[in-house]
């Protein structure tokens, strides 16, 4: 995200030198130059937006990442207690018979 930053404060800068070459046609320099730092006072400001939406965008992904993380941890929890439940179920369905014949 820097870069883009960047690329907006040199557009910005170039405005600014538009600007100034444009002064001998048009309103004074120094109007010319406080319009283009304004402009470059809003790019830097876009910038500063772009770059700290782009950070809250990536604590977010790494906080579904945790949560995804999480959930595969409990299919896998629940998947082996499942697994241990049809194995304990198929031992008593095997040991029944047995005990028909114990009676």
């Amino acid at each position: 995200m820097r870069a883009r930053g960047g690329r907006l404060a040199g557009a910005a800068a170039a405005i600014a030198l538009l600007a100034l070459m444009a002064a001998g046609c048009g309103p004074s320099s120094e109007e010319s130059a406080e319009r283009a730092q304004a402009a470059a006072a809003q790019a830097q400001a876009a910038s500063a937006r772009a770059q700290a939406q782009a950070a809250l965008a990536k604590e977010q992904a790494a906080d579904a990442q945790r949560r995804a993380d999480h959930a595969v941890e409990l299919f896998d929890a629940a998947a082996a207690e499942f697994n241990d439940a049809g194995n304990r179920l198929d031992k008593f369905q095997r040991e029944q018979p047995d005990r028909d014949d114990d009676q």
